[in-house]
């Protein structure tokens, strides 16, 4: 087996590196690498990335290698690397190819050989750029040996030393303490520095430091030093200058300390990050400055990713006072993705209970949260449940919602009991778990009967429960939302304030518990963008395999984007003036948009709404217990998708003068009001 494992090797890499073939079609029977084995890529590594690179004439061989390249990296395989082959590899990096370089070193099984010196030092080059990826550019230097670290060191004194608090220079020191897989996570990544939930595909150093002693201890050094400094400033010891309390190149190293600490739910960061946020904000007195933009950023970020009840907290404080426009603009974006992902750590999320003074507003922060860990389907120990119930505001939402213990049972709080659907009282378990109950949870009429139950009591919900909506693949397994035109700059702005990235090869994605969902879009899409995009919707869901509940939570966060943006449907016969005119309409404010749709509808349909059998809402056009959403056309009832049979019949509105919209869509939502309007006539008890 060894030696036929190494003739189909030897015989890639002599393709791979142009030489002697029989004919020039032939290629050979396709390379499959589900069985080869690290050792054999690590032969055929090299081989690999210089056919895939320039500097040869050969596009089958580009094309043959890139192929690979890419079959490999989709089935998550890295090569087994050691002595000449480690070099070979090492060899076919270009010069400043950091990332590559660092993937070689990852897979450097045993000492580097004799020679890699000198392969370090031509990728490293000349010094100028080295501060570009230091951590990177550390670790090659440490390869290259003889002066290569000292100059290495000298160029970082040269670049940082002058700030008042050289804290990229205190990092450093660290790093021969540093574990290797500390040390490849901080070189190997893009985003060591500015990392956010929006560096997509990349692991978070953090995570991988947070188990290192060492780091954790100069986590701990860092932070604590940095929240007396500010502080000093604010109580005049030191003097103000905005925005010059630390260097904008070190508030990177402060946020991934901070990302350390929260993965550790350190006890000592708790009062840390409650001084250091807000204090960063804010200038002393009355100044509109801050006496650190990029740390309360930077922070900001590393409360978003990765939140502890304390940092949310100090997240909550810093926007209460801060008085920097710009600083309040984007950690108002960090607020919301950082209470879902909180409701992600079940654990400790209900710590502190909720922070802030008793009233409504502290309500309905809890009903978010709860809501927020739909997706993952928390529980909660029955103990801490009711322990959470002796805070009066936790208490009062919980009493309005529907909960399910761990064996099924759906209950409502009544008093010091519980009771079922019918209203009926039932015994609680004195020990188990207890969720958050979900309509996918229950049958069709358990939901009925819910809805009814919460309509004669009166009760309003603090989040959408019981008439929320849900959300099924659909049977021909098509990609749901695919098909409509989108306004970019609304669709963006929305996207970000829910928690969505922005991800240049899949369009936006964003987490649901285990699961990460992309809205697929077509089109220049990028921050800023203006204009209309096209939808291709969720993967089908035969490619994301996910839970019930999460698959409706991602589909009810997808149809949020898309009924807020949507434009019109797209057609098969495209003209230059329908595209003029929906990139007019794309850069409209949503609020004209609307009117004039509602303007549209309400003339069309004037004797409907008149007689009342038809109601104009906000965003949808009631028929009956029906809802037809004006943006996307979707009709439900009770949250639930309805399915109907709505045909245009011949008259089309674009024969109305004063369209203003889309024809197609505007016709798909009168044929189902149409349909919907015969249906009562057809069951008028119903």
């Amino acid at each position: 087996m060894a030696s036929e494992i190494s003739v189909r090797a030897a015989a890639l890499r002599a393709r791979l590196d142009g030489g002697f073939v029989e004919h020039a079609r032939f290629t050979g029977p396709p390379v499959d690498f589900s069985d080869w084995i690290p050792e054999e890529l690590g032969a055929v590594w090299g081989a690999l990335h210089r056919a895939a690179g320039f500097g040869h004439d050969d596009p089958a061989r580009r094309e043959l290698a890139m192929a690979l390249l890419a079959q490999a990296s989709s089935m998550n395989l890295a090569p087994a690397l050691a002595g000449d082959m480690f070099l070979d590899a090492l060899d076919a990096a270009r010069v400043h190819d950091w990332a590559y370089a660092i993937g070689c070193l990852a897979c450097l099984h045993g000492a580097p050989p004799d020679g890699s010196a000198q392969l370090a030092l031509r990728i490293l080059d000349k010094p100028k750029r080295w501060d570009e990826q230091h951590f990177a550019a550390w670790l090659l230097a440490q390869l290259a040996g003889g002066d290569a670290p000292a100059r290495f060191g000298q160029m970082m004194d040269e670049r940082h030393a002058h700030y008042p608090m050289p804290l990229t220079l205190q990092e450093l020191t660290v790093l021969p303490q540093l574990a290797k897989p500390s040390l490849l996570a901080l070189a190997g990544s893009r985003y060591s520095g500015h990392w956010n939930r929006d560096s997509i595909g990349e692991a978070d150093p953090a995570d991988v430091l947070a188990d290192d002693a060492a780091y954790v201890d100069f986590a701990r050094t860092i932070l604590e030093q940095a929240a007396r400094h500010i502080a000093a400033i604010h109580d005049g010891s030191v003097p103000y200058a905005a925005d010059a309390a630390f260097a904008t190149a070190d508030s990177p190293v402060l946020a991934r300390a901070a990302r350390v600490a929260s993965y550790r739910d350190d006890a000592w960061f708790r009062p840390v990050i409650i001084v250091l946020l807000p204090l960063a904000c804010v200038a002393p007195g009355a100044a509109k400055s801050a006496p650190s933009q990029s740390l309360a950023m930077a922070l900001g970020h590393a409360v978003e990713t990765t939140p502890t009840p304390e940092s949310l907290q100090a997240l909550r404080a810093a926007l209460a006072q801060v008085r920097h426009a710009g600083i309040r603009k984007k950690l108002e974006r960090n607020l919301k993705p950082a209470e879902r992902a909180l409701a992600e750590r079940p654990d400790i999320a209900w710590r502190v209970g909720m922070p802030g003074p008793m009233g409504k507003r502290r309500q309905a922060m809890l009903a978010r949260r709860l809501e927020a860990g739909y997706a993952s389907e928390v529980w909660f120990d029955m103990d801490q449940w009711r322990a959470l119930r002796d805070d009066a505001d936790i208490d009062a939402v919980a009493r309005a919602l529907v909960w399910r213990t761990g064996d099924g049972m759906a209950f409502m709080p009544d008093g010091t009991g519980a009771i079922d659907a019918q209203g009926q009282p039932v015994d609680l378990p004195e020990q188990g778990e207890i969720g958050l109950w979900h309509p996918l949870h229950g049958s069709g009429e358990e939901r009925a009967a819910w809805q009814a139950l919460v309509a004669q009591r009166r009760l309003r919900q603090p989040l959408r429960q019981v008439y929320r909506e849900i959300y099924a693949p659909p049977g021909d397994g098509s990609a749901p939302f695919a098909g409509y035109q989108l306004s970019l700059r609304t669709l963006l702005g929305l996207a970000r304030r829910e928690g969505w990235s922005l991800d240049h090869d899949e369009g936006l994605s964003r987490q649901f518990g285990a699961w990460r969902v992309s809205l697929r879009i077509e089109g220049r899409v990028y921050p800023g963008a203006g204009g209309a995009c096209t939808s291709n919707g969720l993967a089908p869901a035969q490619m994301m395999p996910m839970a019930p509940v999460a698959y409706s939570e991602a589909c009810r966060a997808v149809d949020l984007l898309v009924s807020a943006s949507a434009l019109a449907l797209v057609e098969e016969e495209q003209s230059v003036e329908r595209e003029q005119r929906l990139f007019y309409l794309a850069d409209l404010a949503p609020g004209p948009m609307a009117g004039m749709r509602r303007a549209v509808l309400e003339q069309v349909f004037a004797d409907q709404i008149g007689d009342g059998r038809m109601a104009l809402e906000a965003r949808h056009l009631m028929v009956g217990g029906h809802a037809i959403h004006l943006s996307t056309g979707r009709v439900t009832k009770d949250g639930a998708e309805a399915v109907i049979e709505a045909v245009a019949q011949g008259s089309k509105l674009g024969a109305v003068p004063w369209l203003p919209y889309d024809e197609a869509l505007l016709e798909k939502i009168a044929a189902a009001a149409g349909a919907l309007l015969a249906l009562q006539r057809v069951q008028p008890g119903r």
